[in-house]
């Protein structure tokens, strides 16, 4: 009876291996300088939580101090490789640049006129004046008559503004995105400030950032209009049932807010037992709010009712022609 094993579980010590050897007999010792490979899954986490080249490298290094900062930025960014075969070729076209730009001067420069910049400004001007022309045509039938879209632009303002994406999930943060959802921008401000969510504090920067823009908005004259304040308190219902006091027609207040979900931001590896392992994905999430003025909601609340009174009232039995009368069951 002979043993049969894989050549390279064989490796007898101290003279090389042949072929010859691969097939033993019972004969021959086992213990003959086997060496036997183990294998396990803990040979794929070998590397892990160890430096890198560049760790390494970097950790003699106080990039803290300016000077030494500088003086690795130097090493590094310039593309100066010292020991190099091209050194020589890369100085060349190094010297000939510097001397191109010394030999040009700033008289020399391409100036930026509408000649040589109508490329990039106007690439299609036949496109362009068929579009005016289209314009001019609408504008004259129209004889200076505005919708009510293009109205309403004009006098109250709108401002919709998306955060980059945050270390968080979707059910994270579309619980925050509700808290704040028809408030002002400044209760909106204070809920973030003293809410105990890791996001909060995020989402307060993002507000205060619209916030700053709507006040420059307003600035540049969008949405201006005669009466900033009224006389009295005028109470409202919006949409949702809740019913509001209003005093000033400019104040912003987040009409909507909603969240969208962006790519995988890293995976992990989640250790279980007996040996099996799942996978963690980090979600990444971005939030977008739409602030408009109290204006708007006053003018929403004008049209309910309205068209609520133009309705007239609920009849219970109205008087109608009956239809349809059998001597039998229609079921």
């Amino acid at each position: 009876m002979s043993l049969r094993l894989a050549s390279r579980r064989l490796m007898p010590s101290g003279s090389q291996f042949s072929a010859s050897t691969a097939t033993l007999t019972s004969s021959l010792p086992v213990t003959l300088g086997t060496v036997a490979q183990k294998r396990n899954k803990w040979n794929l986490f070998k590397g892990w939580g160890k430096k890198t080249e560049k760790e390494d490298a970097l950790s003699g290094l106080d990039l803290d101090d300016p000077k030494k900062r500088q003086q690795f930025l130097d090493r590094n960014m310039n593309g100066k490789i010292e020991n190099n075969i091209f050194q020589d070729e890369i100085e060349t076209a190094a010297n000939k640049d510097a001397e191109d730009s010394v030999r040009k001067g700033p008289e020399n420069v391409e100036q930026k006129t509408r000649e040589n910049m109508a490329m990039v400004i106007n690439p299609d001007p036949r496109g362009r004046m068929r579009w005016q022309r289209r314009k001019v045509i609408q504008m004259v039938r129209k004889n200076g008559r505005i919708t009510k879209e293009q109205k309403i632009k004009m006098t109250e303002r709108q401002l919709t503004h998306k955060s980059p994406f945050m270390a968080t999930s979707v059910k994270k943060l579309m619980m925050l995105s509700r808290q704040i959802s028809g408030k002002s921008v400044d209760d909106a401000i204070t809920q973030m400030t003293w809410s105990k969510k890791k996001m909060a504090a995020e989402i307060r920067y993002y507000l205060e950032e619209a916030r700053d823009l709507a006040i420059a908005q307003r600035g540049m004259g969008l949405g201006k209009v005669n009466g900033e304040f009224y006389d009295s308190p005028r109470k409202i219902q919006t949409g949702e049932g809740k019913w509001v006091e209003v005093v000033d027609p400019s104040r912003m207040y987040i009409a909507q807010a909603w969240v969208g979900r962006g790519k995988w931001r890293g995976k992990s590896i989640d250790a279980k037992g007996r040996g099996r392992m799942g996978l963690i994905q980090h979600p990444a999430t971005s939030l977008t709010i739409m602030l408009k003025e109290e204006r708007t909601r006053v003018r929403e609340h004008e049209e309910r009712e309205a068209k609520k009174a133009a309705k007239g009232p609920w009849i219970h039995l109205p008087n109608r022609t009956v239809h349809g009368q059998r001597p039998y069951y229609s079921w």
